[in-house]
C-alpha cells in the first residue's frame, strides 16, 4: 500500500505545474462567468447544457438499434413535418380510406345496420333467417383454400363435419382454466408434445399453444429474447 501511494504521490508531484495551471484556468473562468452571468443564468445554462449532453449520449450509446437506422428514422420523422409531405401523406391516406371504405361498402350494399338491440329476442329460426343474410354477404371464395393468411379450410365437407362436432364438444371451454377444463389441458400437452417429438426434443422440451399465428411470432421473439437476456447479452436483436 505504501508503494502505491508514494507512486501515485510521485504523479502528482510530476504533474503538479499542469495541475496547478489549469487550477488558475477555472477560477478565472469561474470570476468571469459570475461577473458576466447571473447565479440564475448560470444553473439553468448548465442545466440545459447537461440535459443536451446527456441527450446526445444516450441516441449515441445507449440504444438497441445501430446508429445509421436511428438517423435515417431521425431525418424522416423530421422531413414528415414539411407541409408538402404532410399534404402528399394526408391525400394518400384519404385515398387508401376512400378505396377500403367502398370496397367495404360494395359488399354490404343494401344493408340496414341494427342500432339498438331489439326489446324482444328473436326466434331460433329468426335468428338463423338473420345469420344466413349476413353469410351472404362473402364475395370472395375462400372455401378452396386460395385466400391466404385468411382461413385456413381444407375443402372436404367429411373434415368440416369433424371439426363442426367437435365445436360443439369443447366450443364452452376456457383453456385458461387448466383446473376447470383438464380435457383442454391434456390434448394441449400432447399437442405440444408430438411438435417436440417432430423437431427431435427430448424430454426436457416444453411449450404451450396461443391463439393464432401472430401470437405464436411474437412469442418465439420474446422467448428468444429472454434467453440472451439470460445469458447476459444485454442488447439482443431479434
Amino acid at each position: 500500500m505504501d508503494t502505491i501511494r508514494l507512486f501515485y504521490l510521485s504523479l502528482l508531484d510530476k504533474f503538479d505545474p499542469q495541475l496547478h495551471f489549469l487550477q488558475e484556468k477555472a477560477r478565472s473562468l469561474n470570476q468571469q462567468l459570475s461577473s458576466t452571468y447571473s447565479p440564475l443564468q448560470l444553473v439553468t445554462t448548465t442545466a440545459l447544457v447537461t440535459t443536451c449532453v446527456i441527450g446526445v449520449y444516450r441516441f449515441i450509446f445507449i440504444h438497441e438499434e445501430d446508429l445509421v437506422i436511428r438517423l435515417r428514422e431521425t431525418v424522416f420523422r423530421l422531413a414528415r413535418r414539411l407541409p408538402v409531405v404532410q399534404r402528399q401523406i394526408a391525400k394518400a391516406r384519404e385515398d387508401t380510406l376512400t378505396s377500403v371504405c367502398n370496397d367495404i361498402a360494395t359488399s354490404i350494399a343494401g344493408h340496414k345496420f341494427i342500432q339498438s338491440l331489439p326489446t324482444q329476442g328473436l326466434s331460433k329460426k329468426k335468428l338463423l333467417e338473420k345469420l344466413e343474410q349476413y353469410r351472404n354477404f362473402e364475395k370472395i371464395n375462400f372455401q378452396d383454400g386460395q385466400v391466404s393468411g385468411c382461413v385456413y379450410k381444407i375443402p372436404r365437407t367429411d373434415m368440416t363435419d369433424i371439426y363442426q362436432q367437435i365445436f360443439i364438444l369443447f366450443g364452452d371451454s376456457n383453456p385458461l382454466h387448466v383446473d376447470v377444463f383438464p380435457d383442454i389441458r391434456t390434448m394441449e400437452a400432447e399437442v405440444v408434445r408430438c411438435v417436440a417429438t417432430m423437431f427431435h426434443g427430448n424430454e426436457s422440451v416444453c411449450g404451450t399453444m396461443t391463439s393464432g399465428g401472430t401470437e405464436s411470432l411474437i412469442m418465439a421473439c420474446k422467448t428468444y429474447r429472454d434467453l440472451a437476456y439470460s445469458k447476459g447479452i444485454s442488447k439482443p436483436e431479434m
